[in-house]
């Protein structure tokens, strides 16, 4: 079981963005098969989600904290332009 969590800061960039629940909680499936874009160390990974209409390379990143185990914290998220 994997559980999620979102700072305060993420959940405010998310209310500007389109991006949803349902969208995050696929690319932490994605995660645990192992398709992660970048470990940045330390536990540490970039990751690139889809929003409406502009799909994953025209999308967002985020960046989580993770131990690799069960525990997947959305830290940082931004747009690309």
């Amino acid at each position: 079981m994997e559980r999620v969590f979102k700072t305060r800061h993420f959940c405010r960039w998310m209310r500007k963005t389109e991006l949803t629940d349902k969208v995050l909680c696929r690319a932490i499936q994605e995660m645990v098969q192992g398709l992660i874009d970048a470990d940045l160390g330390g536990g540490v990974v970039k990751k690139r989600v889809g929003l409406a209409g502009r799909g994953k390379s025209g999308g967002a990143r985020t960046l989580l904290a993770t131990n690799k185990g069960s525990r997947w914290f959305f830290v940082y998220g931004f747009e690309k332009r």
